[in-house]
């Protein structure tokens, strides 16, 4: 009997504390947003390091350089600020210079490596000592103090004593330039080639092979009359630095710029001539990052 009156007990409390129960009602709340999504593929932010890496410096990070690289795109979601600062460390990196250095040297002077530059020097020091050689004597210096400025291309440069733009003019003044663009017309449309990926119209040919031989001329709006003051003119002028533009994002985004992007980044490169600055404004931007 005992055992029943429990029972009946327990049963009764339960039905008590059931009905005493109210069951609450979901609330939804308005205004509330979701937090930010921090789960972009490591392999996009993969890809953005490695192609920046070979693109820049000609190879891929080292595992340190990786991981540093991983760590501040994760830190703030592989935003634009983060891309900048992997962007920024790289172009620091000693080699970025020496890799500018490769490629100005393989387009302009196809390849030219120090073997053959020494050798020339070699040569033309010996004539300056040769007395039948004596009315060549200025022509000799000449052409050597422009194979000196050209090895010494390297170091001036990672010292930061040298631009890219600097680096150009040296690249495109010297004996071996001379000798693979032979001639001031060859000269003139190489220049051309080179720097704006095309060709000069017949009056920039004209105007050019008139200033290069020195006699007065008109390029870009600005009279010259030698060889030097053609490279001035035309190494700050728009067009160049429209050219550079051209060329960088061939080479890191595969196509042409449009309209609007030619002009904003010429424009932008036109101010001081900072091609780290250029390198960066296009190399941080979403398409290079491969964000959709």
């Amino acid at each position: 009997m005992m055992h029943q009156f429990i029972y009946r007990l327990l049963f009764i409390l339960t039905l008590f504390i059931s009905a005493g129960c109210t069951k609450q009602e979901d609330k939804i709340i308005t205004g509330n947003k979701p937090p930010p999504d921090n789960t972009l593929p490591t392999g996009l932010k993969a890809n953005f390091i490695n192609k920046s890496y070979i693109g820049l410096l000609g190879r891929e990070p080292s595992e340190v350089e990786y991981s540093e690289a991983i760590e501040t795109l994760n830190t703030a979601n592989f935003n634009e600020s983060s891309r900048t600062s992997v962007i920024s460390a790289i172009l620091e990196n000693e080699e970025f210079f020496t890799r500018q250095f490769e490629i100005a040297n393989n387009e302009m002077l196809s390849g030219l490596d120090t073997f053959e530059v020494n050798d020339i020097i070699g040569t033309f020091s010996f004539l300056l000592t040769q007395p039948q050689y004596e009315p060549f004597y200025e022509q000799l210096q000449y052409e050597l103090n422009r194979l000196e400025e050209y090895k010494d291309i390297p170091e001036r440069f990672l010292n930061n004593q040298l631009t890219i733009q600097g680096m150009h003019r040296i690249c495109a003044n010297n004996y071996f330039f001379d000798q693979i663009n032979m001639g001031s017309l060859n000269f003139v449309i190489a220049t051309y080639q080179l720097f704006l990926l095309r060709n000069p119209t017949e009056f920039e040919k004209t105007e050019g092979v008139k200033i290069v031989d020195g006699f007065t001329g008109v390029l870009f709006l600005q009279e010259a009359n030698s060889k030097d003051q053609y490279l001035d003119v035309f190494l700050n002028s728009s067009d160049y630095a429209e050219g550079q533009v051209k060329q960088l994002f061939n080479r890191f985004l595969f196509r042409s710029p449009n309209t609007e992007e030619s002009v904003f980044y010429t424009q932008l490169l036109k101010q001081n001539f900072d091609f780290k600055n250029l390198l960066i404004n296009i190399l941080k931007s979403e398409e290079y990052a491969g964000i959709e």
